[in-house]
C-alpha cells in the first residue's frame, strides 16, 4: 500500500495517468465521431498495420534528429531502397533474404552519404537533406525507368507475408523494444543524446561526436530500412516521386517525432513514437471515414499538428530553437 501511495504521489506517475486518460478518451469520442467505426475489430487491425512504417521512421529520425542531424533525404531514402528490396527479392529472385537485407543495407548505405555531406564537407545537414533527396529521387525514377523500359514502378507480388497483421503487430512490439534497448540502455544511446544536447561539453567528457553521429545514423537508417521492408510487403510498391516530393512521406512521422518529444518528461521517447504513430494513423482513419479528401483537407490538418506539436516540444526550449 505504502508503494501504491507513493506511486500515485509521484509527479511523473501522475502525469502518465492523466496522459493515459485524456489519449483513452479522445480515442473513444473519435470512435463515437466516426459512427462507431473507428475502434472496431477490422479498423483496428488497419490502424495497426498502417502505423508501422511511420512508426519506424520515426524511431530512426529519433536517433538521427537527436545527434543534432536534421535529415529532409529520410523519404527518398525509403522509397530508393525499398525500391532496391523489391528488385533483389522479386526480380532477381533473391526473395526474403534480398528483400530484407537489401532494403536495409541500402537504407544505411544512403544515409551514411548524406552524414557525410553534413559531417565530413560540413555542409548544413538540412541542406544536405535536400540536395540527396533529388539525387535518390532522380536515381529512383531514371534507374528504374531504364531498368523496367518506360515504367518505374516495381510490384511486390510474392515475399509479402510480412506485410499480414500478426506480423505487423509483432513488429510494433518489437521495435518499440529494441528502441529502448538501445536508446536507453546503451553506451551509444546515451553519447546520442549528449552529443545533441551539447557537442563542446559532450566532448570535454570523451565522447567522439563524429563517430556518435555515424553510429546513431547507422541505426536510424536500419529503422527506416525495416519500417519500408514492411510497407513494401503491405502496399505490394513504393512509388518514385520527384521534385521533392519524397517530403510528403516524413510529414507524419515528423509529427509523431514532436508529439513524442513533447511528452519526453513523462513517457519514455520510444513509448511516446508508439502511442503517437497509432494517434496520427488514427486521427486521419477517423478523417478518411467520415469521408475527408485526404488531398486537401487532411493534409492542412497534418501541417496544424506538426506546427502544433513543435510549438509544444519547444515549450521549455530557451533561446532559439533549431
Amino acid at each position: 500500500m505504502a508503494n501504491i501511495k507513493a506511486l500515485r504521489q509521484n509527479p511523473r506517475v501522475r502525469a502518465q495517468f492523466i496522459i493515459a486518460a485524456v489519449l483513452l478518451s479522445l480515442f473513444v469520442a473519435m470512435h463515437f465521431v466516426s459512427g462507431f467505426k473507428l475502434l472496431s475489430p477490422g479498423n483496428v487491425k488497419l490502424l495497426i498495420t498502417q502505423s508501422v512504417f511511420p512508426a519506424f521512421v520515426s524511431w530512426g529520425m529519433m536517433f538521427i534528429f537527436t545527434s543534432g542531424i536534421v535529415d529532409l533525404s529520410v523519404g527518398a531514402n525509403c522509397i530508393l531502397s525499398a525500391n532496391v528490396g523489391v528488385l533483389l527479392a522479386q526480380y532477381l529472385g533473391l526473395g526474403y533474404p534480398g528483400l530484407i537485407l537489401g532494403t536495409v543495407l541500402a537504407a544505411v548505405a544512403l544515409e551514411q552519404l548524406t552524414i557525410f555531406c553534413a559531417v565530413t564537407l560540413k555542409i548544413p545537414s538540412w541542406i544536405a537533406g535536400l540536395g540527396m533527396a533529388l539525387v535518390m529521387e532522380s536515381a529512383t525514377t531514371v534507374g528504374l525507368s531504364a531498368y523496367l523500359s518506360g515504367t518505374n514502378i516495381l510490384w511486390l507480388d510474392e515475399y509479402r507475408a510480412l506485410g499480414t497483421f500478426p506480423a505487423m503487430l509483432a513488429a510494433l512490439i518489437l521495435g518499440a523494444a529494441v528502441s529502448m534497448l538501445i536508446s536507453d540502455r546503451t553506451a551509444i544511446g546515451c553519447n546520442i543524446r549528449a552529443v545533441g544536447g551539447s557537442p563542446h561539453v559532450s566532448g570535454a567528457m570523451g565522447i567522439d561526436a563524429k563517430r556518435t553521429v555515424i553510429l546513431g545514423a547507422v541505426i536510424g537508417a536500419a529503422f527506416f530500412g525495416i519500417g519500408s521492408v514492411f510497407q513494401v510487403s503491405y502496399a505490394s510498391k513504393f512509388i518514385p516521386v520527384a521534385g521533392l516530393g519524397s517530403l510528403s512521406t516524413i510529414f507524419n512521422p515528423l509529427a509523431v517525432v514532436l508529439l513524442s518529444g513533447s511528452f519526453a518528461r513523462y513517457i519514455n521517447t520510444s513509448v511516446g513514437v508508439l502511442v503517437g504513430s497509432v494517434l496520427v494513423t488514427s486521427i486521419f482513419n477517423m478523417l478518411t471515414l467520415l469521408g475527408v479528401p485526404s488531398g486537401t483537407w487532411q493534409q492542412i490538418l497534418l501541417g496544424a499538428i506538426v506546427v502544433t506539436c513543435g510549438m509544444i516540444s519547444g515549450v521549455h526550449t530557451k533561446g532559439v530553437v533549431k
